[in-house]
């Protein structure tokens, strides 16, 4: 995942991979996406943020700068998913003045889906350093984008836990 500001509205970029897992004619329509973020632990009495699907975009790499950068390329609507087009959208979630302070995050990505089903939802974790608040904040102006992963060997430890983490932490 992606995080950043811009002026004073939080940015989360998310990039799932939406698949059929079992051969089928049928096609599934995801209607809407829905982001939640909650404040944990030391943080928990902390506002929570509104977080709402704002647009779809794509990312660009230079290799010249070795920059990446991202870019509109739609409006929020629904998107088909078949066994034989998995897609991987690139959903911005905004949350309205709104920033980011260090402490632990417990998150979920729903992705509503037709009627006939239920909705697909992932649980994540994230961690925000002091530290990567503060390349945070610094960025905003900027509309800086940094990365968080959870699948570094340097974050295998139990202090993280599985979270998504700043990769420069």
């Amino acid at each position: 995942m992606r995080i950043g500001l811009d002026g004073m509205d939080a940015h989360f970029y998310v990039q799932p991979t939406v698949s059929s897992r079992i051969k089928t004619q049928d096609v599934d329509v995801i209607r809407d996406a829905h982001l939640q973020l909650t404040p944990s632990g030391s943080i928990s009495s902390s506002k929570r943020p509104d977080f709402y699907w704002k647009e779809v975009g794509v990312w660009d790499f230079d290799p010249v700068k070795e920059f990446i950068s991202y870019r509109w390329s739609a409006d929020p609507a629904p998107f088909i998913v078949s066994q034989d087009k998995p897609q991987q959208p690139t959903f911005l979630f905004q949350a309205d003045r709104w920033g980011f302070q260090p402490g632990r995050y417990e998150g979920s990505l729903r992705l509503s889906r037709t009627a006939e089903h239920s909705p697909l939802t992932k649980n994540f974790c994230l961690i925000m350093s002091e530290n990567a608040v503060k390349e945070i904040q610094g960025g905003a102006g900027d509309r800086s984008i940094y990365f968080f992963r959870n699948d570094l060997p340097k974050f295998a430890s139990s202090k993280y836990s599985g979270c998504y983490v700043r990769e420069t932490d």
